[in-house]
C-alpha cells in the first residue's frame, strides 16, 4: 500500500509544481506588462507637456484681442507627417480668439519629437484679461 501512496504523492507534487510554475509565470508577465505600460504613459505625458509649452510660446504673451473677462478655449489638433500642427477646431466663447489661435498655429512646424502622427490632441487654454 505504501508503494501506491508514494506514486500518488509524487504525481500530486508534480501536478502542484506545474500549476505553481504557471501561476508564477502569469504573475511575472502581468507585472512586466503593467510596468512597461506605466513607463510608456510617463513618456507620453512628458511629450505632451513639451508640446503644450511649445504651443504656448508660439501663441505668445500678447494676444491682440480685448477681453472683458478671463476666457477659455479648447483646441483640437493633429500632428501631420511633416510635423506640423493642423487645427481641427477651436471651441471658445470669443470668436476672435478662435481665429487668432488658428492663424498662429495652423500648419506651423513643431520641434517636439516623439508625438504621435494623426492622433487627435485636445488642449485647454485659459486666457487671462489684462
Amino acid at each position: 500500500m505504501s508503494g501506491v501512496f508514494f506514486i500518488y504523492n509524487k504525481q500530486y507534487k508534480t501536478f502542484i509544481m506545474r500549476k505553481l510554475a504557471s501561476v508564477i509565470t502569469i504573475i511575472a508577465i502581468s507585472l512586466a506588462t503593467t510596468f512597461s505600460t506605466a513607463a510608456a504613459e510617463k513618456e507620453s505625458l512628458k511629450i505632451t507637456k513639451k508640446l503644450r509649452t511649445e504651443i504656448i510660446s508660439m501663441l505668445g504673451d500678447k494676444i491682440p484681442i480685448v477681453l472683458t473677462k478671463t476666457s477659455s478655449a479648447e483646441v483640437s489638433f493633429v500632428i501631420n507627417a511633416k510635423n506640423e500642427i493642423v487645427i481641427l477646431s477651436v471651441n471658445s466663447n470669443v470668436n476672435e480668439l478662435g481665429a487668432y489661435i488658428k492663424n498662429k498655429l495652423n500648419y506651423k512646424k513643431i520641434k517636439v519629437r516623439g508625438t504621435f502622427k494623426g492622433e487627435i490632441y485636445k488642449m485647454p487654454l485659459k486666457i487671462n484679461m489684462e
